[in-house]
């Protein structure tokens, strides 16, 4: 398939950030992107920023409004989110951004783009991070179909992608299942005991990125993003070796039936371990193994998820632009006591959930390695 130089069928765009201490720079009516806001997104589009310029704002910085239909790649922390904005949109400095020329479609390069993060990734050069260049960016080869048939690739994974997004929607829609099961139970005010008094064991992680291998061993790294929608998902993860894997489980060796608990990134996500598999806490993940004659683990999991903890990590959590929980608050937090025979009723009532969980996720790994090979087989023209 014939290919042409990002350069040479997209402009490429950088942002900028006006100085944040000038009040008359900030809260207007542009739309200003950062990497951090993609990372939020449940699809390609981007409407919406939680801050906004001034037009002052605008024209006192390097940034660039670009115009609806424009594709934004974050060029650093980290490499390659990627976006399509439906509005009139500035960025930060973190973006190489890219406004399509007239032989190449928004979506089409939206999808190649998302399919080759790993390779954006390896092309990022710098000591402290790694960041992409707009001279780097400008000589990415990108495979260029005629507009016709790109447009027809997009449509293709397009109808994947809503596939996909159907089944997060079902996920989510068990997740709130699951709180609406726990507030009709147990919804009422109750006596509270801290964590620590209702666990045999309360952990955290070792505070540093463990170093992981290429290639895959029985030694598997738990990440905050490995923790959703009330589950631990042992596999998307990353891999060490046996001799990380003992060090980083000096303190304890997750097993199952822990409740795992994000401290960071988000904060407040909760689930339970059900797998045997050789797993460690990564960075910002606390281990609570519970007294079995006080708490079970689905109840624990569930407080967690529950307004009055929720409640709890707002108030406790700290830092002004990346929230997370202190140690001491995770030792202890107050849960709702609740008779041991209503929190077994509990877990027998959401033992399906659960099982249909595993289904989906199994389900939906599936459907991830098929739709890896449906883009490999899109950008080598063989659709």
């Amino acid at each position: 398939m014939k290919t042409a130089p990002l350069g040479d069928i997209a402009k490429i765009v950088s942002g900028a950030t006006p100085k944040t201490g000038v009040a008359e720079y900030w809260d207007g009516e542009v739309q200003w992107a950062t990497p951090a806001d993609l990372s939020k997104l449940n699809g390609p589009y981007i409407s919406e920023t939680p801050r906004k310029l001034t037009a002052i704002g605008v024209r006192s910085c390097p940034t660039t409004v670009l115009p609806a239909g424009s594709v934004l790649l974050s060029s650093r922390a980290p490499i390659g989110h990627v976006a399509i904005n439906t509005v009139p949109m500035a960025t930060n400095q973190g973006f190489k951004s890219l406004v399509p020329g007239p032989d190449l479609d928004a979506k089409y390069l939206y999808y190649w783009l998302k399919s080759k993060t790993a390779y954006l990734q390896s092309l990022g050069n710098g000591a402290t991070f790694k960041e992409l260049s707009k001279k780097t960016t400008e000589q990415i080869a990108v495979p260029l179909p005629p507009l016709p048939e790109q447009r027809r690739i997009a449509a293709i994974l397009d109808h994947a992608d809503a596939l996909r997004a159907k089944r997060r929607q079902v996920l989510t829609k068990l997740d709130e299942l699951e709180q609406a099961i726990f507030l009709s139970m147990f919804g009422h005010d109750r006596e509270l005991r801290s964590v620590a008094e209702l666990c045999h064991l309360v952990v955290d992680c070792v505070n540093r990125t463990a170093p992981v291998v290429e290639n895959v061993t029985p030694y598997k790294m738990l990440r905050t993003t490995n923790i959703r929608n009330g589950a631990v998902d042992t596999t998307n993860v990353r891999y060490v070796d046996q001799a990380v894997f003992e060090k980083w489980n000096r303190r304890a060796t997750p097993r199952r039936d822990d409740v795992i608990l994000t401290r960071e990134a988000p904060v407040g996500e909760a689930g339970v371990l059900l797998s045997d598999d050789k797993v460690f806490l990564g960075q910002r993940l606390m281990l609570y193994r519970v007294d079995a004659a006080k708490m079970t683990p689905d109840y624990l999991a569930a407080c967690f998820r529950s307004p009055v903890l929720q409640e709890q990590f707002n108030r406790l959590g700290s830092g002004s632009t990346v929230k997370h929980l202190p140690l001491p608050a995770c030792r202890n937090f107050q849960i709702p006591v609740a008779p041991m025979s209503d929190q077994e009723r509990f877990s027998e009532r959401i033992a399906s959930i659960n099982a249909l969980r595993v289904s989906l996720r199994a389900q939906a790994m599936s459907e991830f390695g098929l739709v890896g090979a449906l883009q490999s087989r899109a950008f080598r023209g063989e659709l």
